[in-house]
């Protein structure tokens, strides 16, 4: 690069930049236990209220003993005292007694060890004494130690972690029966470009046009993400008519747009930038696709400024910098959960040719997770080349400083699942 190219924002930076002006955007509400779903956004830190578990337990089906009454040289014969099963109160078990134990009941007083039910003589709960094995003493042996998973007090989720399932569950192991949740961002969607068509059947498309994939496909990368889309749309190359039309979704917290964010003559959203109550800058961010980017605010009344601003993101109007803008730049920023990453050995097609990357950008190329475990490229790096993002399972970063990709390489692979890119 010249010496005189202005200086690229790195994707992290700008990264924290969207985050900035999105996170607090949402309002947040209480949510009750039974109804939160896969996918709502924690909005305060929650504790645990209980252990887990709440008291010692039992690991398995068995016997609860005192260590003191096993020996090791000879097997030992003890009377049985009464059951105990998950939920009861166990009481004591007294010097020289085992008391039948089920998986998950509390551990008595006393007991300090746990012999499966398989290790006995009997291996039933029927009789009235049982022989338990020389050497079997070891104490704390199959006993689940309250508070081993979880202690009363400790946060069990942060501020902007996504609920999985499994985390709901461990909420409601820890005693909590309600969080505060963000609602989900409100945010608009618009295309821009006079030359955009909306498929319909039967039509044609006219010379010249193309049909709008990024209405499409942003919206629904987004309310993947957990946003709520409230309506998309789209404009011409006309400013005026592009602002007049976000301040009339008045219910949106932020617009996503695409398009018009480049150093063409016909750049609506950096056009916009100079009309009253837009305050947009537009870095060039170091990636590659999706470097030329824009981000601020616009005022939703210019006659009442109490009503506050609209959130505005706006992304390049190729369709896959538009789709990877969306993965790289807004899931972090509406606590989506983020994606597994791995480190996988690259094949290539030619192994004695090197893929060439250009070292001042952090590039992202579309590719195929294969069964041998090796990730092969899908097609080349540019950015309207959708249907490769289709059929891609996976994103492969190549830092900034690497010049090519070389086959057997160890790359940083961001797994792309079915159904979720």
């Amino acid at each position: 690069m010249s010496s005189d190219t202005p200086a690229r924002v790195p994707v992290q930076e700008h990264q924290q930049d969207v985050h900035a002006l999105l996170a607090h955007r949402a309002t947040r509400r209480r949510v009750a236990l039974e109804d939160l779903r896969p996918g709502v956004v924690i909005a305060a830190d929650v504790r645990a209220v209980v252990d887990v578990p709440s008291a010692d337990n039992s690991q398995m089906d068995g016997y609860a003993v005192r260590c003191a009454d096993l020996t090791p040289a000879q097997p030992v014969t003890l009377p049985v005292g009464p059951p105990i099963a998950a939920g009861d109160a166990p009481g004591t078990l007294e010097p020289g007694q085992a008391r039948p134990i089920m998986t998950g009941a509390p551990v008595p007083t006393g007991a300090d060890q746990v012999i499966p039910i398989e290790d006995t003589a009997e291996q039933d709960f029927t009789a009235t004494t049982v022989t338990l094995p020389s050497g079997a003493a070891q104490a704390g042996r199959f006993v689940r130690r309250a508070g081993s998973d979880t202690r009363a007090g400790d946060v069990i989720a942060r501020e902007g972690t996504a609920l999985s399932a499994a985390r709901i569950a461990h909420l409601a192991a820890c005693g909590v029966a309600s969080v505060e949740a963000r609602d989900p961002l409100r945010v608009l969607v618009v295309s821009t470009g006079s030359e955009l068509a909306t498929p319909q059947p039967g039509a044609q498309l006219p010379r010249g046009a193309a049909f709008d994939a990024n209405g499409p496909g942003i919206a629904a990368a987004l309310r993947a993400l957990g946003a709520e889309v409230v309506n998309v749309e789209q404009v011409g190359d006309d400013a005026p008519r592009l602002v007049d039309l976000i301040r009339r979704h008045a219910q949106a917290q932020a617009v996503v747009t695409s398009g018009g964010v480049s150093a063409g003559a016909f750049e609506p959203v950096r056009q916009a930038a100079e009309l009253p109550g837009v305050r947009l800058v537009f870095p060039k961010v170091a990636m590659q696709p999706g470097g030329p980017q824009g981000i601020g605010t616009l005022d939703r009344d210019l006659a009442d400024p109490a009503a506050g601003d609209i959130a505005w993101v706006a992304l390049p109007g190729n369709p896959v910098s538009a789709l990877l803008s969306v993965e790289l730049l807004l899931r972090p920023a509406l606590g989506a959960t983020p994606r597994q990453r791995l480190r996988l050995p690259l094949q290539l097609d030619d192994p004695a040719r090197p893929e060439p990357s250009p070292a001042h950008l952090e590039q992202y190329r579309r590719a195929r997770v294969l069964p041998s475990g090796h990730v092969r490229l899908a097609g080349g790096p540019s950015s309207h080349l959708l249907g490769a993002l289709a059929g891609a399972t996976a994103l492969v970063r190549v830092p900034v400083g690497v010049d090519a990709l070389h086959h057997e390489d160890l790359v940083e692979t961001i797994l792309l699942p079915e159904g979720e890119r």
